[in-house]
């Protein structure tokens, strides 16, 4: 494995980290890239808190001066994907790729997934869980969202019980027609890292309710959305005790 190679496999396995990004810009402006390495360290620069006015301003103008000048031309670059979008570039690099439905995933997962810094798919359709379920690049992923899918039950099922998403911190599979089996599952461990559960406007009722307020995975859990399901004025109680404000109902 080269150096440019390994870099891209460092971002892939660390998407949250900026130390292989700031390596990569390295990589970059040693290999004639140095407008592309600037742009990089910027976006980084970008996300400290501790800013001046005038820092961020400086920061911001240069953002702005990159996405208008050259991001057209780095997004050109880029492999065209029937059904695939391709996200805004965030702290250097594109991480969400948006698919029309799974099919364009299953077909071109190596050319996607060759891309680095994707470890987000915002998925409009489900409908070849099997499938998608076998795709061994899914094990980049962090961020699954699945919005209003029409995404059936048992599909969703076969799909999150990939071996490849493991590694998932955001699920949102909010608008779907999810009852308690799906969330019952999740519950029992399949994803032990969520920091963000999107449950909302579905099906889930008392038992799957019960079921995540139980769950011995749940520990990292920042939010988790119930919003718009049939759970009673009890299992909404038993999820306030354990998840207080981080559960929305």
């Amino acid at each position: 494995m080269n150096d440019h190679d390994a870099l891209l496999h460092a971002i892939g396995e660390h998407p949250e980290e900026d130390t292989p990004r700031l390596m990569f810009a390295d990589w970059l402006e040693e290999n004639g890239q140095p407008e592309r390495a600037d742009f990089v360290r910027n976006q980084i620069e970008l996300t400290r808190r501790e800013l001046t006015a005038a820092e961020r301003h400086q920061l911001v103008k240069k953002n702005v001066y990159y996405l208008t000048n050259w991001v057209p031309h780095w997004k050109a670059q880029l492999p065209r994907i029937d059904g695939i979008e391709w996200g805004d570039f965030n702290r250097g690099l594109i991480e969400e790729v948006q698919a029309a439905d799974d099919r364009s995933v299953i077909q071109h997962a190596d050319a996607i997934f060759r891309v680095p810094g994707i470890h987000v798919l915002r998925l409009r359709r489900l409908r070849r869980a099997q499938a998608l379920a076998e795709v061994p690049q899914l094990a980049r992923l962090r961020a699954l969202k699945m919005v209003s899918a029409g995404a059936h039950e048992d599909g969703l099922g076969i799909l999150l019980a990939s071996p490849h998403l493991g590694q998932l911190v955001v699920l949102d599979l909010h608008g779907n027609r999810i009852d308690n089996v799906v969330s019952v599952n999740i519950a029992g461990g399949w994803f032990q890292n969520l920091t963000e559960l999107w449950l909302g406007s579905n099906r889930v009722g008392n038992r799957g309710a019960r079921a995540l307020a139980s769950s011995p995975y749940m520990t990292q859990l920042r939010l988790l959305d119930l919003q718009d399901n049939p759970i009673d004025h009890a299992a909404c109680s038993t999820l306030r005790s354990r998840f207080w404000s981080k559960v929305k109902l």
